[in-house]
């Protein structure tokens, strides 16, 4: 009898050590997650919302599930060849979708190989190319060949070469490359031409192609473009513009620009500081200190970073940190970093969110994002553009939605603009060309004529300026961009 009792409290005793291993070691990894996630220079999310998923306070993010959500074109383009019809396919339509879609498979099997011919950029050259052939892509910025590849699932050694994809091209069954499946990418110096044989997918097939231009046709808000190849111009301007010289109508919606709740306190309380901190941080808001600066602007710090909402809604955040081992930086994990911030910000709003350029510093990346807001699947989306945006009492000017300086390791500073927008239930309409527009800037900016005026691009933006504290309404713009910068002026619209 005492036997079979010893017998049942060393069962018992084992299987109580058993949980206390079990309990220590996922102490252990909460301690080591919290220590990881304080160090890495990320959006204060909690670290337990990976151990108890069905928790409301946090949400979980995969940079690894939407990743691609941060690699998108800013204009797709579709051509019936050279003099023929161009059509822009409007972002975040089905029609864009199924292309992009459509061209990483592309992308993704012609990195995988060598290019059949490489030959240096010249405007001629690529204007050409884009005018004769059907699908053309194009970035804001170069994207380094690490980030896409990643992005698409490639190997190391795909995309042997190739420093960045700037703008692509895609002719299915080309006539000038033998009949064959063809992809042309230019880079900051090259034209590189890549053979696709047997390309998975029908998403750019002879069928797909004549639905979104069928489509594009009968589309009366629609606009049917030129290249600037294709017609003279007294002015320089990118070759591979494509530009609407015939007047036509386009419909868009005013929007209504909705600042950060709680600025337009003069003194802040700690109900204020309360709930600032939780639409910044969330269920997160009881880890950090509020304070306000000598300028108004709220303060929220923890130990290794430093959080500032500034009375023009923008949020900057400062690691303040050690830095440790300061190592030459990799763009691939610096943009990682800058992603996952993103992406675990509990501010962060339906807006689509555009890489508009990449900077490479001493010892990080500066990586520049502009949001875009949707106007419906046939109008697609608008971009949104920064002027005269300051950090108030300093002359350092915000010309992007968000801007993220990381590391390697970490982020180390980060400027946010953090409004949301309303878009308006009515459309006004709008009649313009490039021509009048472009005639109307140059009178507008007299200072236009004393320089060398070369159009790098242009298109409708919402211009976000004079930063108010109060709601108020934007409506669109045309805006030309030069190598010296952008020329803003408002459109008319008929009814206005």
């Amino acid at each position: 009898m005492m036997n079979t009792k010893s017998k049942d409290i060393g069962y018992y005793y084992e299987k109580f050590k058993a949980f206390l291993l079990v309990f220590l070691m996922l102490l252990c990894m909460v301690q080591v997650g919290i220590l990881w996630s304080s160090q890495s220079g990320s959006f204060p999310i909690s670290f337990l919302s990976t151990f108890f998923p069905g928790s409301k306070t946090t949400t979980q993010f995969s940079i690894e599930d939407s990743k691609s959500d941060y690699l998108l074109p800013h204009r797709v383009a579709i051509s019936t060849g050279f003099d023929g019809e161009h059509y822009i396919i409007p972002n975040a339509s089905t029609a864009y979708n199924t292309l992009w879609n459509g061209a990483k498979l592309y992308l993704s099997q012609a990195l995988g190989t060598r290019p059949k011919q490489t030959q240096l950029f010249s405007e001629d050259a690529w204007g050409t190319l884009v005018a004769k052939k059907p699908y053309s892509f194009e970035f804001n910025t170069q994207i380094p060949i690490d980030i896409i590849k990643w992005v698409l699932n490639l190997k190391i050694s795909d995309g042997e070469g190739l420093s960045s994809v700037y703008k692509i091209v895609i002719c299915p069954d080309d006539p000038d490359n033998g009949y064959s499946d063809t992809l042309y990418i230019r880079d900051d110096k090259y034209i590189y031409t890549y053979d696709v044989p047997n390309i998975k997918g029908n998403a750019l097939s002879k069928d797909e192609f004549k639905s979104i231009y069928t489509k594009q046709q009968s589309n009366a808000n629609a606009k049917n473009y030129k290249m600037a190849i294709e017609i003279f111009i007294n002015s320089p301007i990118s070759q591979d513009l494509l530009l609407p010289f015939t007047k036509s109508t386009e419909r868009y919606a005013d929007i209504t620009c909705i600042p950060f709740p709680g600025l337009d306190v003069q003194t802040y309380s700690i109900s204020d500081y309360d709930e600032i901190a939780k639409e910044l941080f969330g269920q997160d808001r009881n880890d950090y200190d509020p304070d306000v600066d000598v300028n108004g602007s709220a303060v929220f710090k923890k130990k290794d970073s430093v959080y500032r909402l500034y009375k023009n809604s923008i949020v900057e955040y400062k690691f303040t940190g050690n830095q440790g081992t300061i190592e030459k930086p990799k763009v691939l994990e610096a943009y990682k970093k800058a992603i996952g911030f993103i992406m675990e910000s509990n501010f962060r709003s339906d807006l689509s969110i555009y890489l508009k350029s990449i900077k490479e510093g001493q010892n990080s990346y500066i990586f520049n994002f502009d949001y875009a807001i949707s106007l419906g699947d046939e109008n697609g989306e608008m971009p949104i553009l920064l002027k005269n945006y300051e950090i108030p009492n300093s002359s350092n000017q915000v010309d992007s939605s968000i801007s993220i300086e990381a590391s390697s390791k970490r982020v180390l500073h980060c400027e946010w603009v953090a409004l949301s927008f309303k878009v308006g239930k009515s459309l006004e309409s709008y009649d313009w060309t490039f021509a009048d527009m472009h005639a109307k800037v140059l009178k507008a900016y007299t200072e236009l004529a004393k320089k060398e005026l070369y159009a790098k691009d242009f298109g409708i933006y919402y211009v976000l300026t004079n930063p108010k504290i109060q709601d108020h309404i934007i409506t669109p713009s045309f805006v030309l961009f030069t190598k010296d910068g952008s020329y803003d002026i408002p459109m008319k619209g008929n009814n206005k």
